[in-house]
This record gives C-alpha cells, sequence and structure tokens, in this order.
C-alpha cells in the first residue's frame, strides 16, 4: 500500500475512539488516514483457541501478531486489543450505559452530564448493532446464582451485546445501514467472542465505523507504529515504523491535525516519549498523574454447591 506524505487528519489507533473519528471525519470530507500498529484481520484468520499463541497474543519480539496485548505493570495486569478494529476484536461485545452514580462521581468537571451523553449512547447503539443477548450460558447461570446467595438477585439481568443474532451461520447482506455495510452471518453461540470472532456476527469496528470511514475515502495503513510526532508553524511530523517483519523502515509522513486514540498505554506512552525527546515540549509534567481505563475489571467467582438453574434453559 503506497502512503502518500500529507493528510488532513492522521489518527494514530484503530480502535472506539479512533474508529468513530475516522468516520465522521470522513462524512465531513476530510482525508485522513488511521494508523494501527496490529495487522488486519478476516474473520476466518482468527484462531479457534487462545492456544494458538501467534494469532492470538501480541508479542512481535516473538513474532506474534495476535490481537491481545498483555501489559504488567507495578500493581496491575491489563489486557488490551491491538489489530484493525482496536480492542473490538477481543472484547466480550457487552455494551451498557452507566449507572446514575457513574455520571455524579467527582471526576467530571461538570454536572448533567448523562443528558448531554445518552443521545450519543443511543447513536453507538445503533452503530454497534447492540441488542438484549438471547442466550444464557453456564457461566451467566454461575453468577446469577452467585447473585442470589449474596442477597443481590435484582442485580442480574441480561445486557446489550454487539452481535448479529440471525439464523446461526447463515449469510446475509448488510442488515444495519441499508446495505452500505459489509455481508454479516448470523452467531453461532460459539462462545469465542474473545479470541477473535470466526463467523462474522460481533459487531467489530471493522464492520460499521472504519468500513463506512474507508467508503468515504479513508485510508487504513496496519502494521505500522508512530514512534516519534513533531510540530512546525503549519504542520505535524509523524514518524512511523513498521511493526511486524525483520526489516522495520522508518517514514516521515506530514498532516495538519493529529488524533492520538490508541488506548490509555498507546497514547501515555507515545506522548511520555514525545515528552523525554523534547519533540512536543508544551506537554504538560502531569501527563501519566491521572488516567483512565474503560473501567473493567476481570474478578473470578466460585462457589461451594452447583446452581441449581439448568444450564440448558436460556
Amino acid at each position: 500500500m503506497k502512503i502518500e506524505n500529507k493528510w488532513d487528519v492522521i489518527i494514530v489507533g484503530s480502535g472506539f475512539g479512533g474508529s468513530v473519528s475516522a468516520l465522521r471525519l470522513a462524512e465531513k470530507g476530510y482525508k485522513v488516514l488511521v494508523i494501527e500498529k496490529g495487522k488486519q484481520y478476516n474473520s476466518e484468520d482468527f484462531p479457534k483457541t487462545n492456544w494458538n499463541l501467534r494469532k492470538y497474543f501480541w508479542m512481535p519480539k516473538l513474532f506474534m501478531y495476535g490481537i491481545q496485548c498483555l501489559t504488567l505493570l507495578k500493581n496491575v495486569f491489563i489486557l488490551h486489543g491491538v489489530g484493525v478494529g482496536g480492542g473490538s476484536l477481543v472484547y466480550a461485545n457487552t455494551l451498557l450505559i452507566p449507572h446514575d452514580e457513574a455520571f455524579t462521581s467527582g471526576n467530571w468537571p461538570d454536572k448533567q452530564w448523562k443528558n448531554k451523553l445518552l443521545p450519543f449512547y443511543e447513536k453507538a447503539k445503533k452503530m454497534l448493532g447492540a441488542v438484549p443477548a438471547k442466550h444464557l450460558g453456564e457461566t451467566d447461570y454461575l453468577l446469577k446464582e452467585c447473585a442470589y446467595k449474596m442477597g443481590k438477585e435484582n442485580s442480574f439481568n441480561s445486557v446489550n451485546v454487539g452481535v448479529y443474532f440471525g439464523k446461526p451461520g447463515e449469510k446475509v447482506t448488510d442488515p444495519y445501514f441499508g446495505g452500505k455495510g459489509p455481508e454479516r452471518s448470523g452467531c453461532t453461540l460459539c462462545g469465542g467472542c474473545m479470541v477473535g470472532c470466526r463467523y462474522n456476527a460481533k459487531n467489530t469496528l471493522d464492520k460499521n465505523y472504519l468500513y463506512l470511514a474507508q467508503k468515504l475515502g479513508a485510508e487504513i495503513l496496519p502494521e505500522h507504529e508512530v514512534i516519534d510526532i513533531k510540530k512546525n508553524s503549519t504542520e505535524y511530523l509523524i514518524t512511523i515504523k513498521k511493526s511486524t517483519g525483520l526489516h522495520k523502515p522508518i517514514k516521515i509522513i506530514h498532516s495538519k491535525k493529529v488524533i492520538l486514540s490508541g488506548g490509555v498505554l498507546g497514547t501515555v506512552k507515545l506522548l511520555l516519549k514525545c515528552k523525554n525527546k523534547q519533540s512536543l515540549p508544551k506537554l504538560t509534567n502531569q501527563l501519566g498523574n491521572f488516567v483512565r481505563t474503560n473501567s473493567e475489571a476481570i474478578i473470578g467467582v466460585k462457589l461451594k454447591e452447583t446452581p441449581k438453574e439448568d444450564y440448558n434453559k436460556g
């Protein structure tokens, strides 16, 4: 893929922030390039299990170019997505609107944020095809029983998920965007959402925001990483290098604007590099002191007794 040298906007990262930005800017007529350090996967390319380490984990030094990146910090172990579509490739496609108390915490700079954001939550639900989950699996019944034993049974309910629930395995024309989107196939309930959907049923970002952005002229450059950003009087100079393979050439491309959406770890790490190099000298000393992830946490649930629910229900 031959990449031009000058762009209106370069977006670093193709996850949720980058994909939404790419589509909305392309709709306004901007010349957009999205840079993604991970690979571009088709549905049939995903591994059947996470034991296929080469396709599941992102460890480029070991020539492993999968969709799951692992980062161990001092007090936390973080899992984050990589690849065209970012975290949507490996997340559990659960799409929730936060409870009221999430909008009243002291971290918001103003009030009434729930009312301000609700229209955008609704738009995102439509774009991502969010619908109530139509199946309860074994793990769901474990959680339900656990909630009951804790006296919190009312806290268990179905969630919205970004999945196309058609006839299992049946291919159909785009069911979401009036034929402008890609073909889809009905969910087979294989449970492989976090390994990468092999059946084209999960509504990952490459099948909505990024797909539509590309149809409007936006370009995606996979397998490249931004290693430095400088700014002169008129534009940004972005230094990129190949992120896969043995030969990793370096190139500088130009853009009027830059959007950093490489997730918390990717963006903060890049900005700290730019600060240490003095390539962006005006960066604040507070950089990295207060960050937020998507606030998801992985917890374990253990019951001493087998749940009474029938696992085949739902």
